[in-house]
């Protein structure tokens, strides 16, 4: 791990001219201080890693990744033995280039020069729980271990096809976030974070059937008002939003496994199997027991 993740010096966001990836095993207390980042991701490997983003603590546990913006500032504050952060900063270009080749395709790449005007990626700035990224980063912990051009163009193509999908992921946000009725687009953008942040909480905890008030405190809302922003943000409500992913897993369990319908449905949290079956057949057009047979 490093004294500094600007290696410049610079006030203003650093510039890498490549993929720069640092997890250590630590076993030993370690902090960084505050200083400009560029776009990248912050994670921990292992244990649970103290970030501080534009002086806002984010600790990190498995399977959370923390997406950080150009022009925030980052610190690293682990003062506990057996952690084992791993930052990975994209190349300077990378993002702008993705996103441009995405927006346009085909022939008109061929003719429209590259514009260099920065892309805003504040939108994916919190905590994603997103075991799919986090699996990549371990990945690519992996191959930085090995030696050889071969596992440098691997790694280089993952790092690619992540940040293919952290751009999807943008625009998505970018859309959604445009529900909000605000004036001020910082004020969208704030409330966008606290609700997707309260959004990411309940795929990991819809199995526990968390309040409502629960959730809204995730979001640092009362709960009236995460309600009524939360429908304008996904246009259903939070209530809705648990029962659909408690359906999505459902669907992952009787593709993947042979549990039993009503092992499933308790796996879940559904009390009653029936009113699983009338829902699972509503959301995806076939009760369960037929779904496994198809």
């Amino acid at each position: 791990m490093p004294e500094t993740f600007n290696f410049t010096g610079e006030i203003t966001p650093p510039v890498y001219n490549d993929h720069f990836l640092f997890a250590e095993h630590l076993q030993r207390p370690y902090e960084c201080p505050e200083c400009p980042s560029n776009i990248g991701l912050l994670t921990a490997a292992g244990g649970s890693c103290d970030y501080f983003v534009n002086g806002a603590k984010h600790r990190l546990d498995r399977d959370q990744v923390f997406f950080i913006s150009r022009g925030s500032t980052l610190a690293v504050r682990n003062r506990t033995k057996d952690v084992y952060p791993a930052l990975l900063f994209f190349h300077s270009r990378l993002p702008d280039l993705v996103m441009f080749s995405l927006q346009y395709g085909g022939e008109v790449l061929l003719e429209k020069p590259f514009d260099t005007l920065p892309y805003d990626f504040s939108y994916l700035e919190r905590t994603h729980a997103d075991a799919g990224i986090f699996t990549t980063i371990l990945q690519l912990i992996d191959l930085g271990a090995g030696s050889g051009s071969f596992a440098a163009l691997q790694a280089d193509m993952a790092i690619r096809r992540l940040f293919e999908d952290l751009v999807q992921k943008n625009q998505e946000a970018y859309k959604h976030s445009q529900n909000i009725q605000a004036l001020k687009a910082s004020t969208r953008l704030e409330i966008f974070k606290r609700i997707s942040t309260a959004k990411d909480w309940m795929e990991a905890h819809y199995q526990d059937g968390p309040t409502l008030e629960a959730i809204a405190a995730i979001a640092s809302m009362n709960s009236q008002h995460f309600l009524r922003m939360f429908k304008q943000v996904y246009s259903i409500t939070p209530h809705q939003y648990l029962i659909d992913c408690k359906l999505k897993k459902a669907r992952q369990l009787i593709e993947n496994n042979d549990l039993t319908i009503n092992d499933i449905c308790q796996a879940i949290g559904f009390e009653s199997a029936f009113s699983f079956s009338v829902l699972f057949k509503k959301r995806f057009g076939m009760p369960p027991s037929h779904f496994r047979k198809t």
